[in-house]
Parts: C-alpha cells; structure tokens; sequence
C-alpha cells in the first residue's frame, strides 16, 4: 500500500510539473518545475526498485540514486527503460558459452631461430650463482666468484646476465662482465674466419668439391652458433642469419645429395621466413628418399605458418609417434585425426 501511495504521489507530482512547465519556458522562472519535478523523481525512486528483479535491488543507496538520476534527466523513459530491461535480462534464458572443448594445442615449430629466445633466456638465468653476481647487497669478492663461475657457463645461458652487468655500479663488475663477453665474442670470431679461410683456399682448388662443402658448411655452423648463443642481435642476428643461408647454399651446390646439408638449409629457410626456399627445400628431400620422419614435420610446420590447417593432418598422418622425437609426439596427438580401428569397427558392426 505505502509502494502504491508514493507511486500516486510521484504521478500527481510529475502531472503538476507538465502542466507549470509552459508557464516556467515562457516567464524563465524554472523553480517551481523543478521542485515538482524533483519531488516525483525521489518518490518514484522506490517504487521503480521495488520493480526490479532481487539481484538488481543492491546495494540499495546505488541503486536508488540511478533511478533518481534516470528519473530526472531521462523522465518517463529512462527510469522505466531500466526497469524493463532488469525484467527481460532476468526473465531470458542464460545463454553459457561453452569452452570446455577448447584446450591450449602445442605450437608446430619444429625448428625456430627467433629473438623469443632472448626473452626465455632472460626469464630463466643461471640459477643461483645469475642472482648473486646481479644482487647489488652482497659483498663485492662474491660477486666477482659468481661472475667468473658463470664464465664456465654456455654463453646461451650466461650472456644475458652479463649483459645485464655491463650497466652495474660497481666498475670492476662492469669490466669483468664485459672482458668475458668479449672474449666469448672473440673466440667466435676466430673461429669464424678460420672457417672463411679455409672455405677460400677451398674454392681455390686446394680441396675438390668435398672441401668445400665441408668448409662451407662450417661458416653456416659458425654463425648459426653465434645466433644460438645470443651473440648475435638485432640486426646482427638478421646478418648472421643471411650468411648461414648463403654459405649453406654454397655447400649444397658443391654436395647436391647431401641430406645433412639439405636439412640445415630447411631450417635456415624456415627460420628466416623464406617459404618458397623451404618448400623447395622439403621437395628436394622428399625425390631424394629422406624419410618421412625427418622432413613431414616440417612441412607441416611450412603448412602452419601459411595458416593452410586443413594441410597438416595429411602431412602428419603417416607417422607413428615412435618415429619421431619426444617432443614433437604431442604434435601428432593434437593432429592426427585417424579414427581409431576398434571403435570404427565397433559402428560398422551396429550399422
């Protein structure tokens, strides 16, 4: 009863600030409008939430001062619009996406040089001995042990850290980080142009097309290593990885039919994002007889890149998971869509 005595209230209120609005737009007076009108928004407030489904009726001091809000700058329309579509949200049926089928599916790459493994590598340092030569509040002679014992480390996982120590505080740590990075750098380099060196005298005569697959082939190992090991970055990475690509190519012209070599310019080919190289590459391995195991994955990791899905399961489909590498077995689980035989029998024998 006290709902219905404010809703009249609120109506009579409302009916009275109609009929004064003429007079207040032509005299300027807005007053007496608004008390009226402002009257029924605060009564009416009440009523409106008493309307609104439960859930929608808390907290109650918001709630109610939206519907006064919507009653005086929207009237009529606003605060009952509200209300209506509380009821129809909560009279419709609850439409549930379901997920449940959806599942986080291994990425295909089966080879990948990418600057993503910088980040991994920065993640994930040198254990204990990485935060002891970064921690700035231990004593200066342990941080010096910690930075010589990651001198013994693989460069792929200490050179981060010692990048990270090149802009320490301490100047001795600054310069014994930047002496056993470039002396990582130097013993590379060396290597290097050996590898160039001999590649030369090769392609002189020295050694027939054997030699010069061989050294060839060492110049691309030597700067796919710098790439490996972080050595390498930025534009750098991009040169180091155009290099292994042509010294690469320049073995396979010496030794057409070596698989080995085929196989590195596949990777190569891939990392660097020349499709029609790889494919090329995948096309000479599969008329050479290579097995499926070694050159189907990456195919369709070609397949995956080119976003031609419907491509993979075909390319994947011959081979057993005991063929190929540990790692790459949840590939062929996620996409091997060959029925199994016993169920398969199972629906011919009911049909």
């Amino acid at each position: 009863m006290a709902l219905i005595a404010l809703a009249a209230l609120a109506g009579a209120l409302e009916v009275a600030a109609a009929r004064i609005l003429p007079g207040a737009a032509h005299s300027g007076s807005w007053l007496p409008f608004w008390m009226f009108h402002l009257g029924a928004s605060l009564l009416a407030a009440p009523v409106l939430r008493a309307l609104l489904p439960p859930a929608y009726r808390q907290p109650r001091a918001t709630a109610l001062a939206l519907l006064v809000a919507l009653a005086v700058f929207l009237p009529f329309g606003g605060a009952l619009g509200v209300v209506l579509a509380a009821r129809l949200a909560h009279a419709l049926p609850v439409r549930r996406q379901d997920l449940g089928m959806l599942r986080q599916t291994p990425q295909l790459e089966v080879f990948a040089v990418s600057p993503a493994d910088d980040s991994l590598r920065t993640a994930a340092p040198a254990g204990q001995t990485a935060r002891i030569a970064r921690d700035q509040s231990q004593p200066q002679d342990q941080r010096i042990r910690a930075v010589l014992a990651l001198r013994d480390m693989p460069p792929r996982l200490a050179l981060p850290v010692m990048r990270r120590l090149l802009s320490d505080p301490d100047e001795e740590i600054r310069l014994l980080a930047y002496g056993i990075s470039s002396a990582w750098e130097q013993r590379l380099s060396d290597a290097l142009q050996d590898a160039m060196r001999e590649l030369r005298q090769a392609q002189a005569g020295a050694g027939g097309a054997d030699a010069v697959a061989r050294s060839a082939r060492r110049v691309a190992e030597m700067h796919m290593e710098s790439i490996y090991q972080g050595l390498a970055q930025g534009d750098l990475r991009a040169f180091a990885l155009d290099q292994a690509l042509h010294h690469c190519g320049i073995a396979l012209e010496a030794m057409p039919r070596d698989t080995g070599l085929r196989m590195m310019f596949l990777r190569l080919s891939l990392a660097a994002r020349r499709i029609d190289d790889a494919r090329e590459a995948l096309r000479e391995l599969a008329a050479q007889g290579a097995g499926d195991a070694l050159w189907r994955p990456y195919a369709a990791e070609v397949e995956w890149g080119e976003r031609h899905y419907d491509r993979i399961a075909p390319l994947l489909a011959p081979l057993d998971p005991g063929q190929v590498a540990p790692r790459l077995r949840p590939l062929l689980r996620t996409w091997n869509t060959r029925p199994d035989p016993a169920v398969a029998g199972a629906g011919t024998a009911t049909a």
